[in-house]
């Protein structure tokens, strides 16, 4: 069965959070929102992520989430809004 791991920060600086982005764009995420980022993984990959993210954040200010979510979950996620990439994004990890 395939997996997603689901990655939703909120990150006060705008330096953290760009460093932020920027790691998880090199680790195979692609962005569906501003702070919610997806790549088809699994659990390995979902702790990756968190300890890469929490030697950028800020532990006083900031947070982080992360979630191996089934695919089926994925796939059947109901999208609507103005960020029509969110559509194209998923075709894209699919």
């Amino acid at each position: 069965m395939t997996t997603y791991v689901l990655v939703a920060y909120d990150i006060s600086d705008n330096r953290r959070r760009f460093e932020a982005a920027e790691r998880l764009k090199g680790m195979g995420f692609v962005r569906l929102q501003k702070s919610l980022y997806i790549a088809r993984g699994g659990s390995a990959l979902a702790k990756d992520a968190y300890r890469a993210l929490l030697r950028i954040i800020d532990r006083s200010t900031d947070s982080v989430f992360v979630a191996v979510v089934p695919g089926e979950s994925f796939e059947k996620a109901l999208t609507y809004g103005l960020q029509s990439s969110v559509g194209e994004e998923r075709s894209r990890i699919l």
